[in-house]
């Protein structure tokens, strides 16, 4: 199948867009001077990403020969935009050389010929008439070359050795030891005689040659990260394992923020590719952002797929070009299949993924220090999901709304992950549960079975999310024979359905400023406090209603999503895939 697929269709534009949407440091940094960002590329974006170093990046022509807005006339040679760059990338010479003075600015251009080329690696990039300056002969000095000037003057134990800088002893020394001490030196004598090499990319391997690759799936995720979209590539394991899918896991380093300590998947991992097909278990940015970093490596020779999350309407026009990326995307929900359909030029399948529930840590109430005799929901979210998003406080609102005599025997669980402290929205949150002690707050990184431990002490589960692309928690909470109460709308509706959950009614809302990446335009939902109100009360009571809901939700997903049935359908698309290639 490999060789059928396309060769990865890895860009210079793709790659240099992802860089700069994933890098506001160098959008800061580049504010002032746009050329910064090239030279950029050239200098350290090539050793940060070697999928950008694969591609040559090549420096605009004006940049290199242009003069500089900050260049002084009798100051020689001219200081160019491209100069002038480097410059605003390094505070040091910043610090080190005021470029707006004749004095200063000559000091810079001597540093960035005598060692700034070398330093770093842009040799290949003098231009004609500097590569003629640099060894014609300095005014007032017939005998020595404009470098060995520059040199010179700037030594002064050199020019304690050799007074004279024409001397035939200083000519003799640029052949010999001073090509050490000066390796421009050196350069400048490979350029002259026509044998320049591009020190930039001399180590970088040109292609990653996969030769054949046997059927199977390379699953590529955050293989130990304890978050949802950790759990979407190692619930993808448990379906490949499920039906005999060959696959092997490739780790992604999440940021440090995550905690790494889920081992569930550990014998699967590798640092090796052995598989034809790549299947992305992650966002659509982040495989863009591995495009950057890794390249042929990890896309060269092989159908690559990608099983992006993603949970507002529409997929946002700043990432189009990350479809390029990809030979085709699963969606995990309708929602998102719409969302990608609606601008993606490669297929979109609608692909489910596997909900399991298997794993216990043998907590109960008394563990998670909770009452035995109250009713309890329990909500369970992640700051990294996006706050505003995820919507707790909608739960805790309902919660009061629904029982404000303080009597009734209820409690509310809310359970999360890496709260910021500082987020005025978890301030509130925080205050209000404080002022009711019927709401009880966990706030701390626990296990996989630990949570899920947590949902089973409680009796149902309530998510008044703004929007979800899948719904990983509800539908384990369902599968766990909970009731659920949650929004009536995006990727849960899927499985959470009239006849299996407690849909609550909302109102379409636009995405404000801030609250969501890339949400500027796009709308979600505004779940109605009074109707989720009036679930949990009605729940409460109706105890036949409740277990007919939490009866036919935990048959859904069942029926859905388990590793089984989700793996032949892998297997399905694969097979197809495999035959409609060959």
């Amino acid at each position: 199948m490999h060789e059928a697929a396309s060769e990865p269709r890895l860009r210079l534009d793709q790659i240099r867009k992802t860089i700069w949407l994933t890098r506001p440091d160098l959008q800061a940094l580049v504010a002032s001077n746009p050329d910064t960002f090239e030279c950029w590329l050239v200098t350290s974006g090539i050793h940060e990403y070697r999928g950008l170093a694969e591609l040559h990046p090549k420096v605009p022509q004006e940049l290199l020969n242009e003069s500089a807005p900050e260049a002084i006339n009798k100051v020689s040679p001219t200081l160019t935009r491209f100069m002038q760059g480097i410059w605003s990338l390094r505070t040091d010479l910043q610090q080190a050389f005021d470029i707006k003075t004749p004095v200063g600015q000559q000091a810079f251009i001597r540093w960035y010929f005598v060692h700034g080329v070398v330093e770093l690696g842009l040799a290949s990039l003098l231009t004609t008439a500097q590569l003629k300056w640099l060894l014609s002969a300095a005014p007032g000095m017939p005998r020595v070359p404009n470098i060995l000037a520059l040199i010179w003057q700037g030594d002064g134990a050199l020019q304690q050795r050799y007074p004279d800088p024409g001397a035939d002893a200083l000519r003799q020394w640029t052949r010999e030891e001073g090509q050490t001490q000066y390796p421009i030196l050196r350069e400048l004598r490979r350029l002259a005689a026509g044998s320049a090499h591009d020190t930039r990319t001399a180590n970088v391997t040109a292609s990653h040659a996969s030769g054949d690759l046997p059927f199977g799936l390379n699953l590529i995720g955050y293989a130990r990260g304890q978050f949802g979209i950790g759990e979407d590539v190692r619930m993808a394991a448990r379906a490949c394992e499920a039906v005999g899918i060959p696959f092997s896991i490739y780790n992604v380093e999440p940021g440090r923020e995550v905690s790494q300590n889920d081992n569930s998947a550990e014998a699967h991992v590798s640092d090796q590719l052995p598989y034809a097909i790549n299947l992305f278990c992650t966002t659509g940015i982040e495989t863009a952002r591995l495009a950057a970093l890794e390249g042929r490596k990890l896309f060269g020779g092989r159908y690559n797929i990608g099983y992006w999350p993603w949970e507002l309407p529409r997929w946002p026009q700043e990432w189009q070009h990350a479809y390029a990326l990809v030979d085709e995307i699963w969606a995990s929900s309708r929602f998102a299949y719409q969302a990608f359909a609606g601008s993606s030029p490669v297929p979109v399948r609608h692909m489910p993924m596997a909900v399991t529930v298997d794993t216990t840590a043998h907590k109960t109430r008394q563990d998670f220090g909770l009452p035995e005799e109250r009713f309890l929901f329990v909500f369970s979210f992640d700051f990294l999901s996006s706050l505003a998003r995820k919507n707790p406080q909608a739960c805790v609102e309902a919660f009061k709304c629904a029982f404000p005599k303080g009597s009734e025997p209820v409690g509310l669980v809310v359970k999360a992950m890496r709260a910021s402290e500082d987020n005025s929205l978890w301030q509130q949150l925080q205050k209000d549960a404080a002022a009711d002690g019927r709401i009880y707050i966990i706030n701390e990184t626990l296990s996989r079975g630990e949570v899920l431990d947590l949902y089973r002490a409680c009796d149902g589960f309530i998510s008044l999310h703004r929007s979800e692309g899948f719904g990983r928690g509800i539908a384990e909470a369902m599968l766990l024979g909970k009731v659920v109460i949650t929004t009536g709308f995006s990727g849960n509706l899927d499985f959470a359905t009239p006849g299996t959950a407690a849909l609550v009614d909302h109102c379409l809302t636009e995405v404000q400023e801030g609250q969501y990446p890339f949400g500027k335009g796009q709308q979600w939902a505004e779940p109605s406090i009074d109707h989720a109100a009036w679930w949990m009360r009605e729940l409460l009571h109706d105890s036949a209603l409740r277990s007919r809901l939490a009866r036919t939700g935990q048959q859904l997903v069942e029926a859905t999503y388990s590793p089984t049935v989700v793996g032949s359908l892998y297997a399905r698309q694969l097979v197809r895939q495999v035959n409609s290639k060959n």
